[in-house]
């Protein structure tokens, strides 16, 4: 028991590999070097290797920390209950997959409706954050925000190919992003404001 360090410091240890990592990843692709990574977080390779034995591994947690903020981000929008949450939502997806060159791929690929290859685990986020956002589709649906022809997998689908297409031009994607907005949105009544 003397020689195991806390749990409390092998969880900061791990927080401090992972923020490390996405940052180390953004810069370099996530074929950085994992000692670049230990020495930048200040931990021991040795730390960084129980904690993620293979590369693999590590770049799954990064991932999965952008799953998990995407999903967050969803479920906060859907209590604050604004009308424009969905869309506000698209822009921060965008935005997240623009931030990770790595996980933007990914993304891209699992949402597309026929992918090419897929694994248990990107299936696994794209159902946690395809469920997590629902709701505000589902309420920009019954409010009449959305056009009533849309399906939620497609929309999805079409919201991550365009942080595919604009790659790290936030200009682009905000343009891009836009036009498939106001695609979706309901048609106007006759004599109403759109």
């Amino acid at each position: 028991m003397a020689g195991r360090p806390p749990r409390q410091d092998a969880q900061r240890n791990r927080a401090r590999l992972l923020d490390t990592a996405a940052q180390v990843f953004q810069e370099a692709g996530t074929d950085a070097p994992l000692d670049l990574i230990a020495d930048r977080a200040g931990v021991a390779n040795a730390t960084l290797y129980r904690h993620f034995p293979t590369r693999r591994l590590l770049v799954s947690a990064v991932y999965a920390l952008g799953i998990d903020t995407l999903c967050t981000d969803a479920r906060t929008r859907v209590e604050d209950g604004r009308a424009d949450a969905l869309f506000d939502w698209f822009g921060a997806v965008v935005a997240h997959m623009q931030a990770s060159r790595g996980l933007r791929e990914t993304l891209v690929a699992a949402y597309a409706l026929a992918p090419e290859e897929s694994t248990a685990e990107v299936d696994e986020w794209h159902e946690r954050v395809s469920a997590a956002a629902l709701p505000l589709f589902t309420r920009a649906h019954r409010d009449g925000l959305v056009d009533p022809s849309q399906r939620w997998p497609e929309v999805l689908a079409l919201v991550t190919a365009v942080a595919g297409a604009a790659g790290p031009d936030r200009e682009a994607a905000h343009r891009m992003l836009a036009v498939v907005i106001g695609g979706l949105r309901a048609p106007a009544l006759p004599g109403t404001a759109r």
